[in-house]
Parts: C-alpha cells; structure tokens; sequence
C-alpha cells in the first residue's frame, strides 16, 4: 500500500494515497479508519475519510506530527486488511421521483445524452452507487459513479435554494441534498426520505456503503414522506451479491 504523510495544520495531517477514485482503495481507507479508532493510545481526536485521502486531527498535548508519522507508518506497514467481498457490503435504496418539480435537470441531462428522459431515469437506476464519502452538507453522500452518457457537468450558475432530498448529477458524481441548501449539480429528481434530523443525525447510510436509486411515483412520495417524517418509514437494505452488478 503507497501512500505519504503530509502536515497540513498544527493538529492535523493527511495519509495520501495513490490519487485516483477507486473503490478498493477507498474500502482500504476507510478500514484503516477503523483499525486507528481502536488506537487511543495515539492521541487521534478525529478520522476524516475521502476519495484518495484520510486526514487525521490529533491532540497536541499528547503527540506531535513527527511522532504521530513515525507510528502511523509502522501501524500501516504493518496493518492487514481483509478483503471486502460482496456479501459483506450493504446496498440503500433511495426511493426517487425524477423529472418534473422534483427534477428540473432531467430534461436538460436527457438532451445533454441524447436520450429521452425515462431512459436517463432507467440508467440512473440500473446499478448500485458506491459512497466514498460524506461531506459539504451532514449526510451529503459523494457517490459514483454514473454511466458516462449521463455524467452532465455542474450548472454553471448554481441555484440559490435546492429542496432537500434532491438527487443530482456532477459530472460521474451523484449524491443526494440532504437539507435545503443552494448547490450546483444537475438535479434530476428528489427522495421523499427525511436525510437528516438534528435530533438524529446520522443519515440511513454511511461511507462505504451502496446506494440504489428506485424509481417511484408522484402518488408513491407523498406517501413515503409522511411516513419517513412520521419516523414508520423503514429504508430498504440488502447485500450486494444481491444486485445484478456493480458500476
């Protein structure tokens, strides 16, 4: 495993690895996280995964750069990880209602790929998306990575305000708004699942695992929003042997 170790603050390094957006890479990082969380001895205060990266904060009135390098390359020279296997990773539905006033992108990603807009729907729902990590908003997930004749760059002018659940598109990114918010990316549809609720914020998913968008109707999101709100919404969890394939 190559990877370096750069000082960016008084209380903070990277662990930088081979920079690319690959998926067996990223399961190595965000296992290394988890083997580190079960070091406090090393004076970690906070792990922060990311496409080809992890940073680490870390208290100094414990350690310092220079001792804190030293141990974690030895840690990682010396870490063995197990390889992840397809029945091990869990795959989220995400329950979508694309086009209309919950996708006000798709006519133009549709245009963009030239094809019509239940075949931009059918693409964007035909295989599991997988999250590297969470970040700009609490629960926003960074997934990929979209078919290539879909994969529509940023707006150029990002809207003010984007309702919350939001499902875009940037580039071979897609991902979810998880509160109101302004944003840039293509926006193709909306989830009527409740992402984020301070009172419980952690969101259905997490770093690592799938998402699968479903297509659902208009009829069909009002109903799943009143119950995700009411909290009697159970979100759809499977394995991923379980789907036909992975992008």
């Amino acid at each position: 495993m190559k990877f370096k170790i750069v000082p960016i603050g008084e209380q903070a390094l990277n662990i930088v690895f081979p920079e690319k957006i690959d998926v067996r890479e990223n399961q190595l990082i965000h296992n290394l996280a988890a083997s580190l969380k079960q070091q406090p001895h090393l004076g970690i205060v906070d792990l922060i995964p990311a496409y080809h990266t992890l940073t680490v904060n870390f208290d100094v009135g414990l350690t310092d750069f220079e001792q804190l390098s030293r141990q974690l390359e030895t840690f990682i020279q010396a870490e063995r990880t197990t390889e992840i296997t397809a029945a091990s990773q869990r795959v989220v539905e995400i329950p979508v209602c694309y086009g209309g006033q919950y996708g006000p992108d798709l006519t133009a990603v549709a245009k963009f790929a030239e094809l019509t807009p239940q075949q931009v729907i059918a693409l964007h729902c035909q295989q599991p998306y997988y999250v590297y990590f969470l970040g700009f908003l609490p629960g926003f997930a960074y997934a990929g990575f979209v078919p290539d004749k879909i994969a529509m760059p940023r707006l150029q002018q990002p809207r003010l305000k984007l309702a919350a659940g939001s499902v875009g598109i940037a580039g071979k990114q897609t991902g979810m708004y998880p509160v109101a918010s302004p944003g840039g990316w293509q926006i193709i549809g909306q989830t009527p699942l409740k992402l984020y609720d301070p009172t419980n914020p952690l969101p259905p998913y997490h770093a690592g695992d799938w998402l699968q968008f479903k297509a659902i109707t208009a009829a069909d999101f009002d109903q799943i929003q009143q119950a995700s709100i009411a909290g009697k919404y159970q979100v759809k969890t499977y394995r991923l042997s379980e789907t036909k394939g992975v992008n």
